[in-house]
C-alpha cells in the first residue's frame, strides 16, 4: 500500500491536451488535463476552470507508471478563442500539498461575424461629393472585403475591399459581406441621402427676397424723411433793431 510521499523539489506539472488539431467553431473536441501519479493510491487532486463535475480517473500505463486525469468535451465557438484553460495538480506529500499549475490558450478560428458597414461624412451629402463607405467585421482568419449596389436589377459587385469612395449622383443603397474560409457575412443595407440643393436655394432666394424689401422700405423712408426736411420753409434771421435814446438838452 502507497503511503505520503516527499517531493523535495516543485511537484510536476500537469498537461493540458486538446484533440481535434487546428481549432475551428462548432468543433467538437475533448480537453484533458493529465498529471503523473506515483501513488495511484494518492493520486493528486486535479482542478481547472472548466466544468469542476468533470470525470476524474487514474489509468496504468504501458511502462507500470500511473495517470490521472479529467476530461470535458466542448463545442467550440468564436467567444473560446483566447479563453485561458488552467489546470492545477495537488499533490499529498508529507506535512500538507504541494501544487502545480499548467495554463493553455485556444486559438479558435471562426467565420465573420458582427459585419456592419458605415459612411463618412454621416448624414446628407451633395451630388458628386466624395463618400467613403467603410465595413468591419471579427473574424478569424481576417476577412476580405466586397461591395454590393443594391440596383433595381439586384445586386451589383462595385468593389473590393475595407473601404469604398465613389462620388454619388443620386440616393442610392449599398451592402458588404466579409469572406474567410470558414464563412461570410452579409453587412445591413447602408443608405447614402442626396442633399436637396433647390430647397436649399430656394430658401436662399427667399432669404435675399427679404433681405432687399427691407432694404427698399428703409431707403424710402430715409428719402421721406430727407424730403420732408429740405422742404420745412426756415426762418428770416431777427433783425436787431437798435433804438437810440437821443437826449436833448435843454439850453
Amino acid at each position: 500500500m502507497c503511503v505520503l510521499f516527499e517531493i523535495l523539489d516543485s511537484p510536476w506539472s500537469p498537461i493540458i491536451n486538446i484533440s481535434g488539431g487546428d481549432l475551428k467553431e462548432n468543433q467538437s473536441v475533448t480537453v484533458t488535463c493529465s498529471a503523473f501519479t506515483p501513488c495511484p493510491h494518492s493520486p493528486p487532486e486535479l482542478t481547472w476552470n472548466l466544468q469542476q463535475d468533470s470525470l476524474r480517473q487514474t489509468e496504468k500505463n504501458t511502462n507500470g507508471t500511473f495517470t490521472t486525469k479529467i476530461q470535458e468535451n466542448i463545442t467550440l465557438s468564436d467567444t473560446h478563442d483566447g479563453y485561458n484553460i488552467r489546470c492545477s495538480a495537488r499533490y499529498p506529500v508529507i506535512g500538507g500539498n504541494k501544487t502545480a499549475e499548467t495554463e493553455v490558450t485556444l486559438s479558435v478560428s471562426y467565420a465573420p461575424k458582427d459585419t456592419s458597414a458605415s459612411i463618412s461624412p454621416s448624414g446628407l451629402v451633395s451630388a458628386g461629393s466624395w463618400v467613403e463607405l467603410s465595413c468591419s467585421s471579427r473574424a478569424k482568419p481576417p476577412p476580405s472585403f466586397t461591395w454590393f449596389w443594391n440596383s433595381q436589377h439586384g445586386d451589383m459587385n462595385v468593389s473590393m475591399g475595407k473601404v469604398y469612395k465613389f462620388n454619388p449622383a443620386e440616393e442610392e443603397t449599398f451592402h458588404c459581406v466579409a469572406t474567410n474560409d470558414l464563412g461570410q457575412q452579409k453587412s445591413p443595407v447602408i443608405l447614402v441621402a442626396i442633399k436637396d440643393n433647390r430647397s436649399s436655394e430656394f430658401q436662399i432666394l427667399n432669404i435675399l427676397k427679404i433681405l432687399g424689401i427691407v432694404l427698399l422700405c428703409s431707403s424710402i423712408i430715409i428719402f421721406e424723411s430727407w424730403f420732408r426736411f429740405s422742404k420745412k420753409p426756415k426762418k428770416e434771421p431777427e433783425e436787431t433793431i437798435y433804438v437810440n435814446t437821443v437826449m436833448e438838452a435843454k439850453a
